[in-house]
């Protein structure tokens, strides 16, 4: 058992584990080891590395269950380390996304907790979207990341939300049309509106979301208005944002909600107590890369209440996502 400076040792070494993966995806290692098991001479030469430095990549990773050393200097794949695999649709985008720029952005946490700013914002000139929307390849990498990471969860908000006594659900930023294909799949009765950045509608035109049959395709601003529905699913946008605008998001709907509507948010919620929880760490990286935050229950209720709206239930889906689900005041 470590002792108690040893725990914060372990725990300020973190960023080396995170830096391990991601040079070990961008070398391509996770395929490599897919069929056997592999010395590091062989892996160094496949990848145009350095032997001596791969293997002291790889040792620092065997600990933490991605790879495993079978003999001196030779590893095989692990089973949490074949998620990383380029065939596999796991969290392998999120992983390079994660430790690029919006790394260089978290060195500058101090900012964020000093100013309630994104460091983003200092480090790249440019808040994180808009960053984005002038790097194509890096938003590429984005949309792919948010892809892997919506694998599952698409099924389980569909399953918890109940769309029979609706006939227009509005996916609010909605990229590239995934959930909104779920949905459309499952609840024929509905007509779908695919709603978000001239960029994401593109990539739903595309077919990069799947069949959206039914579905007009709108491109805006969810800032300045949304288009008509009597039921809005936004998954994963609201936290993006501080609730100034999320209140603003919501508030949209609000406004061009038809009678009897509802909105659907479908989001992780931060649960209370000091038990470890993924989703408090995610908080924290939205303060510093995009101003947005992870909130409580009633966070969200409040944030509700300044749109207009009232937070009538939390459904658990069966996934580790929550729907909140929430109609006018």
């Amino acid at each position: 058992m470590l002792n108690p400076s040893q725990q914060i040792m372990r725990l300020g070494f973190g960023f080396a584990v995170s830096q391990a993966l991601r040079v070990i995806i961008e070398l391509g290692i996770p395929d490599l080891l897919a069929a056997s098991e592999q010395s590091v001479d062989e892996l160094a030469a496949a990848t145009q590395s350095d032997a001596d430095a791969l293997y002291r990549v790889m040792r620092l990773l065997a600990p933490e269950g991605v790879v495993r050393e079978v003999l001196p200097r030779h590893f095989e794949l692990t089973e949490v380390g074949a998620v990383l695999r380029s065939d596999q649709p796991g969290p392998r985008d999120f992983v390079r996304m994660i430790n690029s720029e919006a790394y260089l952005a978290f060195e500058q946490l101090m900012h964020s907790v000093r100013t309630g700013k994104p460091a983003f914002d200092k480090v790249f000139g440019s808040p994180r979207f808009d960053w984005l929307s002038a790097h194509p390849e890096q938003a590429a990498l984005f949309q792919r990341a948010m892809v892997a990471l919506s694998q599952g969860s698409n099924e389980a908000v569909t399953e918890a939300c109940d769309f029979k006594p609706f006939t227009r659900v509005v996916d609010v930023g909605g990229g590239h049309g995934q959930l909104l294909s779920v949905i459309l799949a499952r609840n024929p009765h509905l007509d779908g509106v695919l709603f978000d950045l001239p960029s994401g509608v593109a990539a739903a035109r595309q077919g990069a979301g799947g069949d959206l049959p039914r579905t007009e395709f709108v491109a805006g601003d969810f800032f300045e208005s949304v288009p008509t529905g009597d039921v809005y699913v936004i998954k994963k946008v609201i936290h993006d944002w501080d609730n100034r605008r999320a209140a603003v998001i919501l508030q949209n709907c609000r406004k061009a909600m038809l009678p009897n509507g509802k909105v659907f948010v479908a989001e992780t919620l931060v649960p209370p107590g000091d038990e470890p929880n993924q989703i408090k760490g995610i908080d924290v990286v939205m303060l510093a890369v995009t101003g947005g935050l992870e909130r409580t229950q009633t966070q969200y209720a409040s944030l509700f209440g300044a749109a207009g709206l009232r937070l009538e239930r939390v459904i658990q889906t069966r996934g580790p996502i929550s729907i909140l689900e929430a109609c006018p005041a």
